[in-house]
Order: structure tokens, then sequence, then C-alpha cells
């Protein structure tokens, strides 16, 4: 089981907080925490590159490794750095997100879409399952929506066609 770990004392002035050698970006999302057969609910309460810190309900003893599940998207293999009370800190054993089997199912459906020239039903199929928990793909993903929209009302436009 991880154990909290003991930190040198702060500098004077200083918080354990400002020691961190990365920016954190407050997110404040559900998710659950996932080892062995238990899934507890959690909330991230913020995140860098390479971790996350998040809030549970109750105190517990976390193993060494778990899984934490992002609500709408992002599965990450973490190992627990610190545990205090009832909040921890994860550090991502890599920094993308693993691919469960309904993502994995849902890129698969989404690619399959492509070859019929069916963006809109690819990027649909993406966003049902609540995929974009990457940026960049989330971004591409607006970008060809709207160079899309945007051809067409061109075209519709050039032959006088009004409406869908």
């Amino acid at each position: 089981m991880a154990t909290e770990q003991p930190q040198p004392p702060a500098a004077p002035g200083q918080s354990h907080e400002s020691r961190r050698h990365e920016d954190r970006t407050l997110v404040i999302k559900g998710g659950k925490i996932c080892f062995g057969q238990a899934a507890i609910d959690c909330t991230i309460l913020d995140v860098s590159p390479h971790g996350a810190r998040v809030r549970t309900d109750v105190m517990m003893a976390l193993p060494e490794s778990v899984i934490l599940r992002f609500n709408g998207g992002g599965v990450f293999a973490c190992r627990v750095q610190w545990a205090r009370g009832t909040e921890a800190g994860f550090a991502f054993e890599q920094p993308e997100p693993l691919i469960d089997a309904a993502a994995a199912s849902a890129a698969r459906s989404a690619l399959a879409a492509l070859p019929a020239d069916d963006m809109r039903a690819a990027i649909g199929t993406l966003r049902s399952m609540r995929f974009f928990d990457d940026p960049a793909l989330a971004k591409a993903a607006e970008d060809a929506e709207t160079a899309y929209l945007r051809f067409k009302a061109s075209l519709q436009a050039r032959i006088g066609h009004s409406g869908p």
C-alpha cells in the first residue's frame, strides 16, 4: 500500500505547492480511482502533463499503482506519489491516456466511416463516446467540421442552393 511520503520542510515563505517543477491546471472534474475490484469516486482537482491531484469523500489506503478514469474520457495508469487525508497525488505512468475497450471500439467505428467520406459520422461517433479528452484530436475534429461546413456552404452559394 502507498503511504504518505515524508517531505522536507518548505523554506520560509514557500508552500509545498510552490516547489512543484511544473504548473498544474485546475480542473475540478469527476473521476474514479480503480484498483483490484474497487472503483472509488473522486474529484480530480488539478492536472499537469505528468500527473493529477485528486480528492475522495473518505480516507483510504491506496495501492502503489491505480487506474485514474476521468469522467467523459481519459484513462491513465498511475503511481501513487503521496496520500494525505482524503487527497492523493498521482504520477501518470505515460503521458498519453490508455485506450479502454469502449474507446477502442469507437475509434474503429470512426475509422471505418472515413473511407466512405463520412467525416461527420466519424466525429459524431467519437463525440457520442465523449472521446475528445485529447485536446489535439478535439481541435482537429473541430477544424475538420468547420472546413466541411464552409465547403458545403460555398458549394451551395455557387449553385444558388438554399437549404440543407
